[in-house]
This record gives C-alpha cells, sequence and structure tokens, in this order.
C-alpha cells in the first residue's frame, strides 16, 4: 500500500493519455497500491474528446496527479515527450492508460536499476524493464509472457538488438536520469519513443531484465501499439488479393520506420557512440549492403524477428538507408559470433 516517504527517491510515472477514460480508474488504483513510498504520476492529454482530462483533474488519490503541456494533439511520441519532460522525479516509469500493475513493479525495478548505479554510478543510463502479462480487456491472461510467444528477446541488450526492432515495451520501463538526459528531446522523424530510449541506453548504458511479470498489458483493439502475435484484427471475410495488399502496405510501411528510426538515431549521435555500438551499426550497414552481411548480422543478434524475416527485412532496406559519420574497424564475424550471449560492454 502506498505511504509517502520522501527519504526514498521520487519516482515519476509519465502517463501519456488519449480518450482512456474507460481503463484509467484501474490503471490508478494499481498505481496507489505500488508499494514503492515516493511517486508522482505526471500526465499529458493528446486532446481526449470522452472526459480523460477532466477524469484526472477531478482524482484526489494519495499518489499526485499533476497534468502537463496544453492538451493539444501531438501524436503518440510528441504525447509521451510532453509526460517525460515534466516529470521531476530521478527515476522515470512509463505507463499506458490501460494496463494494470502489480504491487511491487517499481520496487522490483527500482531495486535492480540502483543495483547497476551502485557498482557503476548514476551518470550512466540505465533502463530496467519486467516481464509482461498478455491479457484481454477483461483482465483474463493470454499468456504468462510476452517474450514466451513473440520473437522479442529478455536478452537484448546491445544496440544491434534494436536496430530492426524494439523489445520493451514503455510501460514495462523504469530509467535514470540519465537516461532522460541523453534521449531528450526526441528528435523529429523517430517512430517510438519507447523504441527510442531502449536504443539509447542499449547504446550507452546498460539494460537489465526482471523476470517477475508485474504488468497486465492489456490487447484489444483501442491499442495503440499491441502484442503482433495476439493482436491480429484482419477482417474474416477479406479477399486474398486485399489481404496480399494490406499486408504488403504494412511490410513497407515498417520497413521505412526502420529506416527513419536508425538514420535518426545515426544523425543525433554518430561519432560519439561507444566502439561497440559503432560496430553494430557497422554490421547493419554491411547486412543492408550484401546478402552475406545480412546473415552475420541476424546470427549475431537478437533482431526480435524470425530468422528469415530478419533476413529479408534487412534486404528490402535501402543500401542509403545509414550515413553514420563514423569508420570503424569492423571485428572478425567469428568473434562477433562469440560476443552474441556478451561479455560486458565497454562504455566510452
Amino acid at each position: 500500500m502506498f505511504d509517502d516517504d520522501p527519504s526514498k527517491p521520487l519516482v515519476s510515472i509519465a502517463l501519456a493519455t488519449y480518450n482512456g477514460r474507460t481503463y484509467l480508474p484501474e490503471l490508478l488504483a494499481s498505481l496507489e497500491a505500488q508499494s514503492w513510498p515516493n511517486l508522482e504520476v505526471v500526465v499529458s492529454d493528446d486532446a481526449s474528446s470522452d472526459g480523460t482530462p477532466e477524469l484526472l483533474a477531478a482524482y484526489a488519490g494519495r499518489v499526485p496527479v499533476r497534468l502537463v503541456g496544453d492538451g493539444t494533439r501531438a501524436g503518440i511520441v510528441g504525447n509521451f515527450e510532453r509526460a517525460l519532460a515534466g516529470c521531476r522525479g530521478e527515476y522515470v516509469a512509463l505507463a499506458d492508460q490501460d494496463d494494470v500493475w502489480a504491487p511491487e513493479k517499481i520496487t522490483d525495478l527500482m531495486r535492480e536499476l540502483q543495483s547497476v548505479e551502485s557498482a557503476r554510478g548514476n551518470a550512466m543510463p540505465v533502463l530496467a524493464f519486467c516481464d509482461i502479462e498478455l491479457v484481454d480487456s477483461t483482465l483474463c491472461c493470454l499468456s504468462r509472457s510476452l517474450f514466451d510467444v513473440t520473437a522479442k528477446s529478455r536478452g537484448a541488450g546491445r544496440l544491434r538488438d534494436f536496430l530492426l526492432s524494439n523489445h520493451v515495451p514503455g510501460c514495462a520501463m523504469l530509467v535514470n536520469r540519465a537516461t532522460l538526459e541523453r534521449a531528450l528531446p526526441f528528435p523529429a522523424g523517430i517512430v517510438m519513443h519507447d523504441w527510442w530510449l531502449a536504443m539509447v541506453v542499449a547504446s550507452f548504458g546498460e539494460m537489465r531484465h526482471v523476470a517477475a511479470p508485474h504488468l497486465k498489458y492489456r490487447q484489444h483493439d483501442g491499442n495503440a501499439v499491441g502484442a503482433s502475435a495476439t493482436n491480429q484484427r484482419e477482417a474474416r471475410d477479406e479477399c486474398a488479393a486485399e489481404a496480399a495488399q494490406r499486408r504488403g502496405a504494412s511490410r513497407r510501411r515498417q520497413i521505412d520506420g526502420i529506416a527513419d528510426q536508425v538514420r535518426v538515431f545515426a544523425q543525433r549521435f554518430g561519432a560519439e557512440l561507444p566502439a561497440d555500438a559503432r560496430d553494430d551499426m557497422h554490421a547493419f550497414s554491411r547486412g543492408v549492403a550484401c546478402w552475406r552481411g545480412a546473415f552475420e548480422f541476424v546470427m549475431i543478434s537478437h533482431t526480435g524477428e524470425s530468422f528469415i524475416r530478419a533476413v529479408k527485412m534487412l534486404r528490402r532496406l535501402r543500401a542509403n538507408v545509414l550515413s553514420f559519420g563514423v569508420e570503424t574497424r569492423r571485428p572478425s564475424f567469428s568473434s562477433r559470433l562469440r560476443q552474441r550471449r556478451g561479455a560486458p560492454r565497454s562504455i566510452s
């Protein structure tokens, strides 16, 4: 049960809302039940029309709720950026409006994150994430773990693991202030905020996984983003030609999104990247350029996709997608393969 204790570091919960009135009471109740004693909820609303801002403004629970921004339409990335920018805590968790948190979520993630800071200092970006239970709109369990029913990996931790896709939904994340100082403001053109945060920490810091499924991750027709394995929305009467056309358009959007996310990341950080991250970018570039490079990249990475699909995705990317502004000596393929499960990375 929540019990205000200012001796513990403040954890801000960044919540981006859009027409979320239906599920918000359950989320807020689960935040009230957190065992971590010093919390605030920072909300940015994306021009909701269902009474969401009014519900939040009238909320009078024990965890303070603070609305930031002007409530104008910003899209999912801009809305989360407003919420994150308004957070006062040294640690920040991201929340989706329709999920439900277990009482120990923040406490367990803080324990893991602070253990890294104790060993390596608090100037390095750190991200801790919990496991995720997939549920339907009524909170009935669909899978005890997102990672058991998708190609996403609990072991993703290097930049190369996040260049084709994200593994960690924002609602499972807790980050330290050093992460936000490195990641914000979000540059124009990024596809998803949580993917960007993961790429930043995988490049400049350390990621830690907490095995407990501390999050009930709702899958329903109103999701902005859902688990692909459980969120199929094809119409039953859709003809084969229409289905193929739709899937083709979806693949093109996905490839364009990868190209945009990686290009902006390279432009933002370029030569600042530590050696391991530069090696990963080089390997990705080679994977885009030739079949051999694509096979090598997929063999050493947790791509979040099946092997064949990941190879095809690399080859569909335009050969000129990347302009890193860095040159790096490429390690041998055998040494990169040995590093897949990886020794700790150097941070420089």
